[in-house]
């Protein structure tokens, strides 16, 4: 094996595709990637001395498991997934020998993928889950020992300690020890039938605590996913809605017969829990919740679990009139410390991280604000009981940059906070932690705007004379990927209508001339919440070369982070409260004006194209505004809430309540109600095992637009094997080419 095991060497595949050649939609699409394979799943071992991650070298599924050094990036193969998987059985597919072949080559590679990565507290071992079983290696040996076979599927594996492993089957937890060979019963409330569910199972420090959210769907509604591929037509049900919650925690030695039942203070309205942590103690638990209809959150600290003298303190309570931010689900108690809690929250309009330090006598928790500026915290970790790690967008908001910051002010000749020496300038994101006191480790994803996620390590703490630098784990990136010129996107604040301004990247074509008029397309991404006005590479990357197509072929593209976006703080989060598509549709409304202006844009020749949200709004823009857009293309898109209200009732009630008591606010902000008004061409795109935007949404619209006789505005394409995110390269190929068909077709 070469030592260089990392670079990919497609020859045939890639021999066309050269700097300079024009991009196909096909090309884009295609499996293996022209950008290559990312490594996924990565993680850090505890001793900071290893990463694990998925990766195959011929860029396409299974990903196989490989172990890179953090010191020099070496990295070398662990298990080969096609070699390690193992049929349960095979599937009975028509004796007659046409039709559709519903198990291909495609599904049976995925059905061979590895998940559930995770290190042994020592660091010498790493167990996986494949087809439904766990599995265990030894990193210096390349030993592999399955240790379940069952009928069942097993999920949610983990270690406890380095000779036991938990994981969940049938629901329900067990604990194996694989020195001794004996099997625990940890949970038992977990009832399917019933629509009992566990989730959120954490063990304790010491392994003897386990802590986990039992949840009562029977109240939920039921999602029906038809499925039309096989021979007889399938019908299987997701349950969505609220659910009553509770915090249990059993002994994993299976002693209780009944587990611990956390005291919290009943919830107001509907709640749900965010998270769990063990605190530094080993016998009290933190726990984040949200209720009052997702407008309150609280944090409590349970002091002394299951024993008499157990104590509920309330560490923090925030309200939003809006809805709670989500990047405030960082909490972390301190490594040492039981009363100190680390959290972050948007008090003060962008989130920030605050320090509670508790008075067990008084009950009461006093706080004190760590970080503030007009900036971000995403992700924050203790380093130790003086020293907290966090990124932030504090130097730009398209990037991520980390930071160390020191809580001893007594500390002298030591600035408080310096930033952490990593190479480049991007997006360093998915950050980990090594546990090792001694070898602080910190890992995480790199890219720009033109180069994909490659992971890299650095050091944190140097021994003296030593400068701390990032080392790259792995080069994923195939050469005539990195060998191509792409159309740099030139990164602009557009002004709007009530004074703020809009992040913007703007694609113009290689031979823009400013004297000339040109067609216009514009992306949205989806989500609402997700930031794209990145210096960075994300799971737009077919769109962002789709987009570069389009510059090919005399386009300018444009895509912004309009109101609802991440990255800008809590006003700009919540400024659709109550009208989704009101000052973000508008946002889009005065970018049109400003390239119109700016950059030579024909406004006659104006097209929109989104998946999801994204497709929310091409759809509201398309049939609200004829005289801005040409055309809109809409993927995966909600054209109905109230039907994604039964589908994500957490998403829809944070942004309009509830459609009983907001009917107006449903109605205004779903495209069905404008249906009357397409005048111009709309493109409605959907996959049919879509179980978060269910198909139901373009079908219904479909039959509207057929009764409002608008036969000639619309045209439609279903995809029977695809979800909301899709997977096969041919479905991908399929979309795209019918978009690209329909932008020349109205926008030329």
């Amino acid at each position: 094996m070469r030592k260089k095991i990392l670079v990919l060497t497609f020859v045939i595949w890639f021999v066309s595709f050269v700097a300079g050649q024009s991009l196909t939609v096909r090309q884009i699409m295609a499996e293996p990637s022209i950008a290559g394979m990312r490594p996924v799943s990565e993680r850090i071992s505890p001793d900071g001395r290893w990463v694990a991650f998925l990766w195959n070298a011929e860029g396409k599924s299974p990903g196989n498991l490989y172990v890179v050094s953090t010191s020099d990036g070496k990295a070398r193969l662990l298990v080969d997934a096609e070699k390690n998987y193992e049929e349960r059985s095979t599937s009975v597919e028509s004796s007659l020998n046409y039709g559709l072949v519903v198990r291909d080559d495609f599904v049976k590679a995925r059905e061979k993928n590895l998940s559930g990565i995770e290190f042994s507290p020592d660091s010498k071992k790493i167990l996986f889950v494949q087809n439904g079983d766990v599995y265990v290696v030894d990193i210096e040996t390349s030993v592999l020992k399955r240790i379940t076979r069952t009928q069942g599927v097993e999920t949610q594996a983990r270690w406890l300690n380095d000779t036991t492993v938990i994981f969940s089957s049938g629901g329900n937890f067990f604990a194996l020890d694989l020195e001794k060979g004996s099997l625990v019963q940890i949970t038992k409330e977990a009832n399917p039938s019933a629509f009992l569910t566990i989730t959120g199972g954490v063990a304790n420090k010491d392994g003897k605590l386990f802590a986990y959210v039992l949840s009562d769907g029977s109240r939920q509604r039921a999602l029906i996913v038809p499925n039309y591929l096989g021979e007889f037509v399938q019908a299987p049900t997701f349950r969505r809605g609220w659910t009553e919650q509770k915090v249990l925690v059993a002994r994993t030695d299976g002693s209780l017969d009944k587990p611990f039942e956390i005291k919290l203070p009943k919830p107001e309205g509907n709640s749900y829990i965010r998270g769990i942590k063990w605190a530094s103690d080993d016998k009290s638990l933190i726990v984040d919740r949200i209720d009052r209809d997702t407008k309150r959150r609280q944090i409590f600290l349970v002091k002394d679990v299951g024993e008499k003298n157990e104590k509920t303190i309330l560490v923090e309570e925030e309200v939003d009139e809006k809805w709670i931010a989500p990047l405030s689900r960082i909490v972390e108690p301190h490594p040492k410390d039981l009363s100190k809690i680390l959290f972050a929250s948007e008090k003060d309009g962008f989130n920030h991280l605050y320090l509670a330090s508790i008075d067990f006598d008084k009950g009461q928790a006093g706080k004190i604000q760590l970080t503030r500026g007009n900036w971000e915290v995403d992700w924050a970790k203790w380093i130790n009981g003086d020293s907290i790690i966090y990124s932030s967008t504090e130097e730009n908001t398209a990037e991520r940059e980390f930071y160390l910051l020191n809580l001893n002010l007594k500390t002298l000749g030591i600035e408080r906070k310096t930033k952490v020496a990593t190479s480049g300038k991007g997006m360093k994101i998915n950050p980990q932690l090594s546990e090792s006191e001694s070898n602080r480790v910190l890992l995480y994803s790199f890219s720009t705007w033109k180069t994909p996620t490659e992971l890299y390590s650095i050091m944190l703490f140097c021994p003296k004379d030593v400068v701390c630098s990032s080392v790259k784990l792995t080069n994923s990136v195939p050469t005539q990927f990195l060998q191509r010129k792409w159309n740099e996107p030139k990164f602009v604040d557009i002004p709007t209508r009530d004074g703020k301004f809009v992040k913007s990247k703007i694609y113009l074509p290689a031979d823009f001339d400013p004297a000339k008029k040109y067609p216009m397309v514009i992306f949205i991404h989806g989500a609402g919440y997700l930031q794209n006005t990145i210096n960075g590479w994300n799971n737009y990357y077919r769109e962002f070369m789709f987009n570069q197509l389009l510059t090919e072929r005399g386009y300018v593209v444009l895509d912004i982070d309009y109101r609802g976006s991440a990255g800008y703080g809590r006003d700009w989060r919540t400024d659709v409260y109550g009208f989704l598509g009101g000052k973000d549709y508008e946002d889009h409304l005065d970018a049109i004006d400003f390239m119109v202006k700016n950059y030579s844009v024909d406004p006659k020749r104006v097209g929109v194209y989104g998946g999801s949200y994204g497709g929310f709004l091409s759809a509201m823009l398309v049939m609200r505004s004829p005289d801005k857009i040409a055309c809109a293309a809409a993927l995966r898109p909600v054209f109905d809430w109230k039907n994604y209200f039964y589908s994500s009732p957490i998403y829809t009630t944070e942004r309009l309540g509830y459609p009983d008591k907001n009917p107006e606010a449903y109605k205004r902000s779903s495209p069905i109600a404008y249906a009357e008004n397409l005048q111009k061409p709309l493109l409605i795109l959907h996959g049919l095992l879509d179980d978060n935007v269910h198909a139901q949404d373009s079908i219904q619209l479909i039959e509207k637009l057929i009764r409002l006789e608008k036969t000639e505005f619309f045209e439609a394409m279903l995809y029977p094997s695809e979800n909301h995110g899709f997977q096969r390269p041919t479905s991908w190929a399929d979309e795209y080419e019918r978009i690209l068909i329909f932008f020349e077709k109205h926008l030329k």
